[in-house]
């Protein structure tokens, strides 16, 4: 028995596709408030902060979280200069190839935009700033859809979390790899990654595909351990 209450999806067992893509719909519309505010807070930040110490760098950086970024890398330096990354995401529309903003129309399969925006301040008492904002990763609908079917996830939150999981299987790829250049290099199968719990465990594979447009990659889609090994073949 299916239905719909103010906290989320209810049903017994896993979510079925369709009740799955409500929930990611209605986490886009979040996403684009949500992003609103946290670029306002980022174009007032470059305006009026006072960050000509690393002190002061790191009050910028905690003020920028709390405006909702998703996670942010801070390269502190003295005479104020400094480079701030602010990492977030929002909703994607793939069919006009847009990122989704308040009052859009959600498409019915919408994708999520992971962006890298640098903050660089030149310092040196020439109170020169300068934002750049790139997109890294985007997560396909079908992979929000199963990630919320395999997940049992049904609510807004929920889809939050799981893009979570997938943007850090994706950065700690980044990481290994060391080199932005080798990382966006996927094969044609792409890069199988696992998505890891918080306890350590390994649950899932992510499949990071290389965009055929942008310099970046896409999370094409989830698979367990066991369609893994099917898909590898034997060894």
């Amino acid at each position: 028995m299916l239905g719909m209450h103010e906290q989320g999806i209810q049903s017994v067992g896993l979510p079925p596709e369709r009740h799955a893509d409500r929930v990611v719909a209605e986490m886009m519309r979040e996403l684009a408030k949500k992003r609103a505010v946290l670029w306002g807070e980022m174009q007032a930040a470059i305006l009026d902060s006072a960050d000509g110490n690393p002190r002061a760098q790191r009050k910028l950086e905690q003020r920028i979280l709390r405006a909702g970024a998703m996670t942010t890398r801070l390269t502190p330096g003295k005479r104020g200069r400094y480079m701030l990354e602010i990492y977030d995401y929002t909703g994607w529309d793939a069919g006009r190839d847009e990122e989704i903003i308040i009052g859009d129309r959600i498409p019915q399969k919408p994708w999520i935009v992971c962006y890298l925006n640098v903050l660089r301040s030149k310092g040196g008492g020439r109170d020169e700033r300068e934002l750049k904002s790139r997109a890294l990763l985007f997560i396909t609908h079908h992979c929000l859809s199963r990630m919320a079917q395999r997940l049992g996830m049904r609510t807004p939150d929920d889809v939050t979390v799981a893009t979570r999981v997938i943007w850090r299987a994706a950065v700690r790829l980044l990481r290994e790899k060391d080199d932005i250049e080798a990382w966006l290099a996927a094969p044609r199968a792409g890069w199988r990654v696992p998505l890891i719990k918080k306890d350590g465990s390994q649950h899932d594979i992510v499949v990071l595909q290389r965009h055929d447009k942008r310099e970046a990659l896409v999370a094409a889609t989830v698979m367990d351990l066991y369609e893994k090994c099917q898909s590898d073949g034997p060894t």
